[in-house]
């Protein structure tokens, strides 16, 4: 499976989820030693999202953990993204390895 096509079925999803104008995919490479992803919306309305302010809005949450939004909309959130991407990209069967040759 490759990155690229699993970005783009999941940003489609967030910007279907959220009702945004675009989605913003952001490696920061800071807090763990493996690449993951933090996929942004750009809310309508929000300038706190528009660009290189999201990195802002980051620091500020890390700084005031209390700015950070509530688990219990995090989850629905997570759960309405992931019935989206099943939706838009359903699952694909893995093909047999074939043995021997």
């Amino acid at each position: 499976m490759e990155l690229g096509p699993v970005l783009r079925a999941a940003s489609r999803a967030v910007r279907e989820a959220t009702g945004s104008l675009r989605v913003y995919a952001i490696a920061f490479g800071e807090g763990a030693p493996h690449l993951h992803v933090h996929l942004v919306p750009r809310r309508p309305g929000r300038d706190d999202t528009a660009a290189w302010r999201v990195a802002d809005w980051y620091r500020a949450v890390e700084r005031d953990p209390a700015l950070a939004a509530d688990p219990a909309q995090v989850a629905a959130m997570v759960t309405a993204v992931g019935a989206i991407v099943r939706r838009i990209d359903p699952p694909v069967s893995p093909s047999p390895t074939p043995t021997g040759s």
